[in-house]
Parts: structure tokens; C-alpha cells; sequence
């Protein structure tokens, strides 16, 4: 198996081999249930779904687990039903982390695009508002202009993270560096292509 769903569960900070301080992110790997298997014959290319969080009592008739997810490959020995652990990880393996980042809202320019503010001091003729259209051939604001908007809460992916930790007792996996999302937000790993 090469991937498994969990949530993230905050930062903290461990030692490494030669004594130096590691900063971790905490993931915590609830068993996930193979929900279904994709087959080259059926469905014209090979993966596995896995289910997490089963909603128990309330389940309804077409939605049983809370998450469901495509894992592409078709490992030997994974049949439907069988549950996916943290042990598919490696202490100081590469892994691939997806997840959502935290929502900021609506921000301004300086904030969501980085620029600067001009200088203010002793009086300025450079700080004028005016308009974002062009003049006379395009009379409109052309695409890719930096403007205010919504920030945040995009699909961030981090490649090559190493394992630090893998508890399998407590269904945990601790990876070097920060993990995008807040507290308790949906992560996918999976194994990095090398």
C-alpha cells in the first residue's frame, strides 16, 4: 500500500540521531478500510480506495465513511476489506503530504501578494488611488493584475517530507516540518516517487 488518510493534530519538537532538536508535525492514522479496488479490465487503470471514519450511527444508505479516497497502483496481497495502518510508512522515509490550507479571508493587496506600501514620509505624490483599468486600447483591467481577494484554504502539497516517527500502538506518524491546515484538518500520504 502506498497512501493513507488521517488528520493532522498539532506541531511539537522531538531529537534527532545526533542530538540536534527536529521540529515535527504530529498526524494521527485512524486504520483506513480498502473501500474498493480499481482494475485495468473494469475501469482502464489500477488504484485503491480507502474509507475513513466510519459514521456508525449515522450512516445513510449511500454514504457510509466520512472521507473517500483514490490511491493510484494496485500493491499485491490488498483485497477489499481490509484495513490500511500506519505501518505502510517507514521511520526516515520520503513521503508526500497533501492538505488544505488555513482560510484568511478577504486581505488586501500587500498581505495576499507581498508588495509594498510607499513611503509616506514628508508627503508623497506617488500614493494616489486611482483607477486598475487601462486608458483607451483595452479600457479594461487586464488579467493577472494583483488585487485583493480571498486567501488561504488551497491545496498545498509537500513532497520528499521524511518520517521521523511511526507508532503503530497509537496510530501516529510524526514528519519533519510543518504540515499545511489547521488543527484536526483531512492530510493524504502517500509514498514520494524518487
Amino acid at each position: 500500500m502506498n497512501g493513507i488518510i488521517g488528520r493532522k493534530i498539532g506541531m511539537a519538537q522531538t531529537f534527532g540521531k545526533n542530538g540536534e532538536v527536529l521540529p515535527v508535525t504530529y498526524l494521527r492514522c485512524e486504520p483506513n478500510t480498502v473501500h474498493d479496488l480499481k482494475t485495468l479490465d473494469r475501469d482502464g487503470y489500477e488504484s485503491v480506495v480507502l474509507a475513513f471514519e466510519d459514521l456508525g450511527k449515522k450512516a445513510t444508505k449511500n454514504k457510509k465513511y466520512r472521507v473517500i479516497k483514490e490511491f493510484p497502483g494496485h500493491p499485491a496481497g490488498v483485497e477489499k476489506g481490509v484495513e490500511v495502518n500506519v505501518g505502510v510508512f517507514e521511520p526516515e522515509e520520503k513521503i508526500t503530504i497533501v492538505g488544505i490550507s488555513k482560510g484568511k479571508g478577504f486581505q488586501g493587496r500587500v498581505r495576499r501578494h507581498n508588495c509594498h506600501v510607499a513611503r509616506r514620509t514628508h508627503g508623497t505624490k506617488y500614493g494616489r488611488h486611482g483607477s486598475s483599468g487601462s486608458i483607451a486600447i483595452t479600457a479594461r483591467s487586464q488579467p493577472g493584475i494583483k488585487m485583493p481577494g480571498r486567501m488561504g484554504s488551497d491545496q498545498i502539497t509537500l513532497h520528499k517530507r521524511e518520517v521521523v516517527v511511526v507508532d503503530k500502538e497509537r496510530n501516529l506518524i510524526a514528519v519533519k516540518g510543518p504540515v499545511p491546515g489547521a488543527v484536526n484538518s483531512l492530510v493524504y500520504l502517500k509514498k514520494s516517487v524518487s
